[in-house]
Formats: structure tokens, sequence, C-alpha cells
């Protein structure tokens, strides 16, 4: 295997899988290494939710959530990664979070993204499973997508093989455990005493801080949150099309935020255990059957982000979600047949980039909005890099 390459990429999770897809876009030779079998954390302990709506109408980061968008719909008409284009809908609980669905809605018609505002009655018409007594309207987005996490980033790696079979090689196993510039390029350590080079590094290593440059992360002001999520057994009859969207989510998501009649809601409205423990009820159907519902949000600072604890799951909150999502849904089964762990790096601006000597660039921190525009961001950095 040759040891020289244009990139080389620390990190298989979604933001290192597509810098490498556009650094081959670009024409360049690519390493990926990845520390682990495969990649295992935000990136597939998620809802699979790609939701450009949650971003503010216009912003660049809603800008990256529609590259995104159309990025995954052009892969996936090449080589099956798990994409269906089924929409999203976030339904109103109450007459303000109505009015708030109205509001935007104009927004997002401002930048021509595609926005169907529903009545009541024409929720329950499309969406027969939602409580009768909770939807007061919705808003629906039909060219946004649902991903299934647990495969997604693992397909697109092998379509980067297939697609680029000359200047693509990647492997797992291979934690990295140093990198230095040298001159014009980056030497990159691995545990089993390999080294390659590369004009440029960049290392897309998720919440993984103590192995390279913590020095860097001691001062970053990133932090860590922590999501409760589960799933149903697979229902026998409900079908819920895309990715379903609630009151609690209108009041969390940064795009309902940009609206004047955002700050009318009435937090009387939201139980206080749902703000304690940072909930917003989300669903979503895998193609087995199954429904993820979630989440919640716990957070720790970067040093403490082991006292959130990845041995176990409160029960209380998933308790508290449960309470929640029987309110909003009508399903077969609610035996729960599985709950997990995400972590998650964020940052107060946006994301948390930061280069070494003009080679080495960290790439971390983009939050809960990773599966959402990782791919479009990932496009603007390359670019940027590369031609500067």
């Amino acid at each position: 295997m040759t040891k020289q390459f244009d990139v080389i990429i620390i990190g298989a999770g979604v933001l290192g899988v597509f810098h490498a897809y556009h650094a081959l876009k670009a024409g360049k030779t690519v390493m990926l290494l990845e520390k682990d079998k495969r990649a295992q954390e935000a990136t597939v302990r998620n809802f699979g939710q790609v939701v450009p709506s949650g971003l503010i109408p216009g912003s660049e980061w809603h800008e990256y959530g529609r590259m995104a968008t159309e990025l995954y719909k052009e892969i996936q008409s090449e080589f099956h990664i798990g994409i269906r284009n089924n929409g999203s809908c976030y339904i109103a609980n109450t007459a303000s979070e109505m009015t708030v669905l109205e509001e935007l809605q104009t927004k997002f018609q401002a930048v021509d993204y595609t926005a169907e505002l529903w009545t009541a009655a024409q929720l329950l018409e499309r969406y027969p499973m939602v409580q009768t007594g909770y939807a007061k309207g919705a808003l629906f987005f039909p060219q946004e997508v649902s991903a299934e996490p647990e495969i997604l980033v693992h397909r697109v790696l092998e379509y980067l093989s297939v697609k680029f079979p000359q200047q693509f090689s990647h492997r797992n196993n291979c934690p990295v455990v140093a990198t230095e510039t040298a001159g014009d390029t980056v030497r990159v350590s691995t545990a089993d005493k390999q080294e390659y080079t590369a004009v440029h590094c960049f290392i897309c290593s998720g919440r993984e801080f103590k192995l390279l440059f913590p020095e860097v992360f001691a001062t970053s002001g990133l932090i860590v949150s922590k999501l409760n999520m589960m799933a149903t057994y697979p229902q026998q009859h409900t079908v819920l099309p895309g990715n379903i969207l609630t009151g609690l989510t209108i009041r969390r998501y940064e795009s309902f935020t940009a609206c004047d009649s955002y700050q009318q809601l009435d937090t009387a409205d939201v139980p206080q255990d749902c703000v304690d423990y940072g909930i917003h009820i989300l669903f979503k159907q895998r193609v087995d059957g199954s429904v993820i519902i979630g989440d919640s949000h716990l957070y720790a600072p970067i040093e403490d982000q082991d006292d959130l604890s990845i041995f176990y799951n409160d029960m209380h909150i998933n308790e508290i979600m449960l309470r929640e999502a029987k309110k909003i849904m009508q399903l077969d089964n609610w035996n729960i047949a599985q709950n997990w762990a995400g972590f998650y790096a964020q940052h107060d601006d946006e994301i948390f980039c930061h280069t070494i000597d003009k080679r080495i660039h960290i790439v971390t921190g983009i939050g809960g909005k990773g599966m959402t525009t990782s791919a479009g961001f990932a496009q603007h950095n390359i670019s940027k890099v590369l031609n500067s």
C-alpha cells in the first residue's frame, strides 16, 4: 500500500467520510483512518433525520443542509445508501405553535424552500396515527429525507471504494497516535507503527479529545451532549412516513427561534421535567418497522464528559419521553426493544475548526446537525483548504 497521499483524514464518521468524498471529487488521493472496527459514535447513534428545516432559513448552515440533502439523493441514485425521500412533518400542539409554523413557512418560501402548511384535518388524513387531541396543524417539507444511521456511512465508504478505486484507501482498527508537520507535508503515525504522509490532514475525531492535540481541545470551549434514544419492536400495522417532529421540537430547533412569534410561546405548556432533561419528542420508523423515539439532552465540558456515563441510561428519562410520546402518537406496540445513548460534541461557533501549521485541520463539534449538514459543510471546507 502506498504511504503518500494528497489528503489524510482521521475519523470515519459522517464529517470524515464526506471530507474524503469531496477531496476525491477534487481529484486528490485520500487515506481515511478509523480507530475502531467501524464508526460507532454519533454518526450511527442518531435518528437519521436529515432536516435542513431545523436551521435558520437562508443561513449558511441551512444551505449546507440543502447541499447535503441533494448529495444524499445523488449518491442514492447510483448506490444504495439507505436514503428515503419521505419528507419531514412538524406537528403543532398549541395555537401559538401553529402561529410559529405559519411564520416559518413564509420565511422558507422567501428562500425558495418548499414548505406546505396543513390544517389539523389535513394532517390527520395523511397521518391517522397522530392523536386527534394533540394536533392543531403541521408544516411539511416534502423534499427532506430519512437515513438509516446504522448503515449510511458504511455504505458511503463502500461507494467511495467503488467510485474511486485508484484514489481512495482506508484502514479500520487503526488509531492515530501522532501527527506533525515536516516542511511541506504532514506525517501521521499509527498505533501499529505505520507512517503516512500527505499535503493536508483533517482530524474529524468527534468527541475523542485525548489522543491528538489534547492541549488544543482543553481551551476549545467544546462541550459534549448525551442523548437518550429508544426503539420499539417492529410495528405490525402502523406506518410513519418520513421524519416526524413535534411541538417540543418547535420550541427547540434553531429555525423557529428566527420567528417573531416564537417569543409568544408559553413556557408553561412544557412539562418541567422535559425542560430539566432537554427533552423534545421525535419519531422515525426504520425499514424493519420499528420506531425510534427520543430524545433528551444532558451536557458536560469535555474534561467531564465521562461523568455523563456510557454505562447506563437513566430509565426515568426514558419514561418521561414515553409519557410524552403517547400523548402524540398511537402505535400498535409500545414495547421497547432497544435503548441507547448518543454523544456528540458541540461549540458556540456552530463547529470547531482549528488549523495547525497550515496543514493539520481539526474539524469537530458540529453538534446535533451532523447528519443534516456534514456533507455540505465538508464540501465548503475542502474547497477552502485545498484552494487556499
